[in-house]
Parts: structure tokens; C-alpha cells; sequence
């Protein structure tokens, strides 16, 4: 399992957790999973029902990334229960399927136990992953939320006053003695800081961090093992003028580094900074953001800001200058359907190029007490 570069990076993690979500680089609010307790509603059984329905398509030309499409729906239903009144159980099936194939992509089991204590939820079972951690787009791949919708493993989560903390640990493949595969997992931490809120202004220190590895004892499998980690630290601002203007501002620093026995990839470290302007009126939102990246590299980031190609590692570019632009709006149709469109063109500085992804989603939420028990 990697037991060792697991403990210290875990050691760290738990350094920080006198610490205490705030708004994301991202509103992906339509992707997050919300549930929670129920006052009353102790021993009180409910059916869930969850359809995602996304269209996002890429249009990318570069050695690093090239475009794809993804359309499709997602269906998860699954039924809670509250045995106590600080325990929620949930357990169901999901289903996805990519329009254009007769066959469905997948079905996944989803279960979980969640424990609350004081401003703590323990997730044990299906996180609330993806989105739901707060990373920013180098650190965690947006796609993820389609094609992992559905994480298992272990998390904790802090909410207070504004403040948030979260660390995971999500076990992406198994292995079984005598196996040819390797396990896999990722874990990490979000931590953000409230430094100062007024009515109108409010500052935050974020810090983050992650680890990919890839590894094992007990497998037969000759594939190298891997270890990655990346962090980053900024600092955020958000401006509200009213109920309909704000203004927000974002900057991180991140760092790349490889521990693994053998570099399999052209860079063991890297850096890259961040930068992100935002106005927002009501429920459209303008953004611009700036990125360079010098040998930077990110297992579980988007693919679009490293500087080497994740499927064919003999396709790189030392440095990367980017500047996008982008428009995106959410909108409530209806207490429980939600909209999400998004516009995001960027220009390469080095590919000398302009290209540019769109992307709609629609999420329909509905749950229903069927007693208790």
C-alpha cells in the first residue's frame, strides 16, 4: 500500500486539523452532494432519487489534451434511514449510460454510514467526493464528476462560521494476492480559512493537498509504482456590493513532486501559479484566469494544465501559458431542477492558439419520506 509515504503525508494532514468550505474557484453546486440529518426525523426511512444530465464537450487540439465528449445522464436512487439521531445510513444503486450506445455504462452499488458529532460529519462508504472536496481544477479533473461520480472510502469533514476543513482517502482499485493489477487510492485535504468577513468583504487562506499512488505488496503485476503529490496555497478575496453584484479574486501557488522508486513521467518536480478574477450579477458569472505552469503534473487534475500527456508521456512542453475567459450560469428552474451552462475559451500562449470547451448540466433532486420504522 505505500504504508510509509501514506503515514507521513497522512501525519500532515492531521497537523492541520485545528483548523477549520468556502466558495470554490468554481460554482459547481451542481454537483454536489448535500445530504444531511433530518431534524425529527430519527428512525424515518426516505427514497431518494438523483438524475444528472450532461452534455460537455471539448474542443482541444494540443499535444497535452485533445478533446472529447461526454453526454449522457446519470441516475442514482437510494434509500436513507436515521437509526439515531446522529447516524445516517443510505444505500441504493446508480446507473449511467452515454447517449448513442444501447447499453448502459455502468451500474454502481452506493452505500454509506455517516456519522455527525458537533460541527464533524465521518463518511464511511460513498464520499462527498468529487466536486463536494474544493480543489481547484489543477489539483482535481471537473470530469471526474462525471466519470467517478460515485467515491468510497473514508472522510471527515469541519464546518463552522464559514470555516471548512475536509481529508479523504478514496480507494480507487483493490488488488488480491496473486492479482496482475496494483491498488490505487487518493487522498488529501482542503483547508479553508476564515482570516476576516465584514457585511461586505470577506478573506480566506486556503491550503491544499494531494497524493496519488499506485502500488502493493501482495500483486504479481511488473508495473512501476507510483507516488505523486501536489499542493497548493493562495490566498481568496470576495467583494458583495448587494444581493445581486459581487466580485471575487483568487491566487494560488502549487507545487508538483514525485516520490516514486522510478520516474516514469518527464518531470519529478514542478510549480505553477493560478490566478482568478470573477463578477458576478445574480446568476451569471464572468470569469477570467490566468495560468503558467513549469513542468507541473497532476494524476487526478485536469488534464489540461500539465505539461505532459497523461496517456502518452513522450508528449510534453516544459512550460504552459494560458488565459481563459469564462461565461457561466446556474439558475433554480424549480426548487429541485437546476440548470448549469458553461463557456469557458482559453488561449495557449505557447500552442499560439485559441480553443475553448461548453458545457450543460441538469440536475433533478427529489426525496420522499416513506415512514418510520
Amino acid at each position: 500500500m505505500g504504508y510509509k509515504v501514506f503515514k507521513i503525508f497522512s501525519f500532515i494532514c492531521l497537523t492541520l486539523l485545528t483548523a477549520q468550505k468556502a466558495e470554490a474557484q468554481l460554482n459547481n453546486q451542481i454537483f454536489e452532494q448535500n445530504d444531511s440529518l433530518i431534524p425529527n426525523d430519527t428512525q424515518t426511512v426516505r427514497l431518494h432519487f438523483e438524475s444528472i444530465n450532461y452534455l460537455r464537450n471539448t474542443e482541444y487540439f494540443d499535444i497535452i489534451e485533445t478533446g472529447q465528449t461526454y453526454f449522457g445522464a446519470m441516475l442514482q436512487m437510494h434509500l436513507s434511514y436515521q437509526p439515531y439521531k446522529n447516524v445516517l445510513l443510505k444505500g441504493g444503486l446508480q446507473i449511467k449510460q452515454d447517449f448513442g450506445s444501447n447499453r448502459l455504462q455502468s451500474i454502481a452499488p452506493v452505500f454509506s454510514l455517516t456519522i455527525f458529532k458537533h460541527h464533524w460529519r465521518h463518511n464511511f462508504g460513498m464520499l462527498q467526493g468529487t466536486t463536494n472536496f474544493g480543489l481547484i481544477e489543477p489539483m482535481f479533473n471537473i470530469d471526474r464528476a462525471i466519470t467517478n461520480r460515485i467515491e468510497n472510502g473514508i472522510q471527515s469533514v469541519y464546518k463552522n462560521k464559514g470555516d471548512y476543513f475536509t481529508n479523504w482517502l478514496v480507494w480507487v482499485t483493490p488488488t488480491y494476492r496473486g492479482a496482475t493489477n496494483q491498488e490505487q487510492f487518493n487522498t488529501g485535504f482542503v483547508w479553508d480559512k476564515q482570516l476576516k468577513e465584514t457585511k461586505k468583504w470577506r478573506l480566506v487562506f486556503p491550503l491544499q493537498g494531494t497524493l496519488a499512488h499506485r502500488g502493493g505488496q501482495i500483486n504479481l503485476g511488473s508495473v512501476p509504482i507510483f507516488s505523486r503529490v501536489n499542493t497548493a496555497v493562495g490566498l481568496k478575496l470576495k467583494y458583495t456590493a448587494n444581493s445581486i453584484y459581487s466580485l471575487r479574486t483568487e491566487h494560488y501557488w502549487l507545487h508538483a513532486s514525485d516520490f516514486s522508486p522510478s520516474i516514469t513521467q518527464p518531470y519529478k518536480n514542478g510549480f505553477a501559479s493560478w490566478h482568478t478574477l470573477a463578477i458576478k450579477r445574480k446568476n451569471v458569472e464572468l470569469m477570467f484566469n490566468y495560468w503558467a505552469g513549469r513542468e507541473w503534473q497532476s494524476p487526478i487534475g485536469a488534464q489540461l494544465f500539465n505539461n505532459y500527456n497523461f496517456y502518452n508521456p513522450y508528449e510534453y512542453r516544459r512550460v504552459r501559458h494560458m488565459a481563459f475567459s469564462r461565461l457561466l450560469f446556474t439558475q433554480k428552474v424549480y426548487n429541485n431542477l437546476m440548470l448549469d451552462l458553461r463557456f469557458e475559451p482559453f488561449y495557449d500562449f505557447e500552442y499560439k492558439a485559441f480553443q475553448y470547451s461548453y458545457s450543460v448540466y441538469l440536475k433533478l433532486n427529489l426525496n420522499r419520506s416513506l415512514g418510520k420504522i
